[in-house]
Parts: structure tokens; C-alpha cells; sequence
């Protein structure tokens, strides 16, 4: 397929068809948005939504994927937590447009797509601190770290819900904290370290 024409000036095609997508989300459910609606808000044709996104599953993912983590923010304050951090890092690592806009996504139909991507980038950043290059983490660690993860997206979206008014009170807190052990204890075996080591390694980069 030919490059679509370089824009002379402004936002590029690419940026614009993202842009269109999230405006469109505002006004209905994911499943409703379909490529004519997107191209038209973007001020593009079909061939170049297609120059850049195969279908609209493809845009989907690559704009909530880039919304989540234009920066690693999110995968090191969940990071934070599991070596028993502050839960609250979660919602304060995050800004405003992007907290809106993550649970416009979640309200409209995609929480499936936000919970793969957080998944996928709290593992590749444990694997990234805890072994040595081109090895994984043990499969009962990457259990251990996703069975946790599960529970912060639940609380994450349990938060978006009431507009981040979720406080967590002392046995919540006590909890949390018994879980983010039992986690580091569990990833520790399974990777052949002592748990103290385990945290170090996150503490140093989650900070």
C-alpha cells in the first residue's frame, strides 16, 4: 500500500485517526465505532486508516495501549505495590486526561483491552528487573505477579467507578499488604531469590 501524502501541516494522519477515536468513544460504545465514522473525524480516507491500522481492533489497542503508557508510570506504581508500596501511587501516577481516559475506555466496553495491556507491561517489567536478559520468569512467578495484578485492576477500576473516591482504610491496607507479601515470597522461590533481593530490585526502579 502507497505512504498517504505527508501532511503539510498540523497532526500527522496517524495522530488524527487516534485523536478521532477517542472523540467518537464519548459518545458510544467501542463496538459501535466503526472506520467510515473514524476516517470522517479525522479528516481522512479509508487508505489511510488502513496505511496505519488493519481494522478497528487494531486502533483500539494501539491508542489505549499508547494512552497507558506514553510513559512507564503505571507498570512502576503497580510495581510499587506488589513490593508493598502505597496503593494511592496507582491513581497519583497517573494524569487527569489520562485517568479520564482510561475510564472512558473501561465504561465503554473495553476492559478486556486495558487488562491485557497493563498485564503485559507489569510482566515484561518484572522480567526486565528480576532476570538476566533474554530469560523469563518462572512460570509460578508470572502466576504469582498476574493473580495480583488481577486484584489492582479490580480496585483500579472499582476506583474509576466513583471518580478515585475509594480510600483504602486500615484493614484494606493490612491486606493489601499481606497479599503484596505473600506475591514477593511466592516470585522469590520461583526465581531462585531472596525475597529481601526481589524487593530491592523493584523498590530501586519503582521509585
Amino acid at each position: 500500500m502507497a505512504r498517504p501524502r505527508k501532511d503539510a501541516e498540523g497532526v500527522c494522519a496517524r495522530q488524527r485517526i487516534i485523536d478521532a477515536f477517542w472523540q467518537l468513544l464519548q459518545d458510544r460504545p467501542i463496538h459501535e465505532i466503526v472506520v467510515g465514522a473514524v476516517a470522517d473525524t479525522a479528516c481522512c480516507n479509508r487508505g489511510t486508516f488502513y496505511y496505519y491500522f488493519p481494522d478497528m481492533d487494531a486502533l483500539a489497542a494501539s491508542a489505549i495501549r499508547e494512552e497507558l503508557f506514553a510513559d512507564d508510570a503505571l507498570a512502576r506504581a503497580m510495581s510499587g505495590i506488589l513490593a508493598g508500596g502505597d496503593a494511592k501511587a496507582l491513581m497519583r501516577s497517573l494524569s487527569p486526561r489520562r485517568i479520564r481516559r482510561i475510564s472512558l475506555v473501561m465504561r465503554a466496553g473495553a476492559t478486556r483491552t486495558v487488562e491485557v495491556a497493563v498485564r503485559e507491561a507489569v510482566h515484561a517489567r518484572w522480567q526486565e528487573l528480576l532476570c538476566d536478559e533474554g530469560d523469563d520468569l518462572a512460570p509460578a512467578a508470572t502466576f504469582a505477579i498476574q493473580f495480583m495484578v488481577g486484584g489492582l485492576l479490580g480496585y483500579f477500576s472499582y476506583m474509576l467507578n466513583a471518580d478515585g473516591a475509594i480510600p483504602l482504610d486500615a484493614d484494606a491496607r493490612a491486606y493489601l499488604g499481606q497479599v503484596a507479601h505473600a506475591t514477593i515470597e511466592a516470585v522469590a522461590r520461583a526465581q531462585g531469590m531472596q525475597p529481601e533481593e526481589v524487593k530491592k530490585r523493584l523498590h530501586c526502579r519503582a521509585a
